[in-house]
């Protein structure tokens, strides 16, 4: 029988190592100073700013993703941001634990992120460590930063 894992914002608190949050001086893969994984999550949560307010998971958000992406278990977060951009509508954002063996370029999870490449107007982005990468259906393309 498959392991079924709670649906519950502070079943993982992922978001709070992975997410970089300039209001705190937080940066990325990196456990935020207010978080106590597995002792009641955010110290600072009904203060806490508006990135961390409006931030969405979408394993939380979107029950039919598949159960291989709880934060933990995948090493992953995935957001999905709706934007106002003259190519896309959407950006699939996979913020990966740097020290985590690049678990999104194995099944299920590259087949689940070119499905999702495969939407109009969706840009698939993964953000690991310093490097960034764009899925697409049937390729990966690392992204140079400036």
């Amino acid at each position: 029988m498959a392991e079924t894992l709670p649906r519950a914002c502070g079943a993982c608190s992922l978001c709070c190592k992975l997410l970089p949050i300039a209001a705190l001086d937080k940066p990325h893969d990196r456990w935020c100073v207010h978080c106590r994984p597995g002792a009641g999550g955010c110290t600072i949560y009904e203060t806490r700013p508006e990135p961390c307010r409006s931030f969405s998971c979408h394993w939380l958000a979107d029950a039919s993703f598949g159960e291989h992406w709880f934060p933990q278990k995948a090493k992953m977060l995935v957001q999905v941001v709706t934007v106002q951009d003259a190519n896309y509508d959407q950006f699939v954002d996979v913020h990966v634990e740097r020290a985590a063996a690049d678990p999104w370029r194995r099944e299920p999870y590259i087949g689940d992120l070119e499905r999702l490449a495969a939407y109009p107007r969706t840009l698939v982005r993964i953000f690991r460590g310093d490097r960034t990468f764009i899925v697409r259906p049937g390729e990966t393309l690392e992204v140079k930063r400036a």
